[in-house]
């Protein structure tokens, strides 16, 4: 029997297909029950804290989008801020944390190159972007500059996705040594810290520290002045 190519995907990246399809899922129904809401009724239970989450993340972005550029980048960095916050508490679930496999983890490096370049071209323009890389301000110093400047194009972007990397892994890591150490003396209640604390308190911090960063990353490539 020909091998099926779907088990011949690796653990991570089933696990991000079924991410996808749960939040998929999710958010569908979330959006219908929002909509039935009238403007003055108050969410309840779970609802309420969507709600709730949802304002508070746009408030935290409103600031560094202002006018059309919330609109075009503001569901983006909400997916990716929701996608990250699942994939890097997964383990949880039993399933494999996406980020630590490193084609996962750098496809996100490509999505943020791609989105930053996009960003500068649309709102500062081509001719000012090639000027900024190969004048800049001074531009006696251009044959210095633009090897430093080609290569600071792509340097934030790739140390965003080894970052996610670098960190689900050496997360795993440590708290399997540190079972390793302590599970002869605390049992279960060992690997349940453990899990407590690299797959829910770092996992979001680290989901976190991304979007931050693309939201930071995105609002100063926009800037035309």
């Amino acid at each position: 029997m020909p091998e099926r190519p779907f088990f011949s995907l690796s653990p991570q990246v089933v696990s991000s297909l079924i991410i996808i399809t749960v939040l998929s899922i999710l958010f569908i129904i979330l959006g219908k029950k929002i909509s039935k809401l009238k403007p003055t009724e108050t969410p309840k239970g779970f609802l309420f804290a969507i709600v709730y989450l949802t304002e508070m993340i746009i408030n935290m972005m409103k600031p560094y989008l202002p006018g059309k550029r919330f609109g075009i980048y503001a569901p983006y960095l909400f997916s990716i801020l929701i996608y990250l916050a699942f994939a890097n508490t997964v383990a949880l679930f039993g399933l494999m944390a996406p980020l630590s496999n490193i084609g996962v983890a750098m496809s996100f490096t490509l999505i943020t190159f791609f989105m930053l370049k996009f960003t500068e071209i649309k709102f500062i323009g081509v001719k000012q972007k090639l000027k900024n890389i190969f004048v800049g301000h001074v531009w006696q110093l251009f044959p210095i500059m633009v090897p430093i400047n080609l290569i600071g194009e792509i340097s934030t972007p790739l140390t965003m996705g080894i970052r996610l990397f670098g960190n689900l892994v050496s997360g795993t890591v440590i708290s399997v040594f540190l079972y390793a150490v302590t599970g002869a003396f605390f049992g279960i209640f060992a690997g349940v810290f453990l899990h407590s604390v690299f797959d829910v308190f770092f996992g979001l911090i680290q989901a976190f520290v991304f979007f931050m960063l693309s939201l930071v990353n995105l609002s100063m490539a926009s800037d035309a002045s």
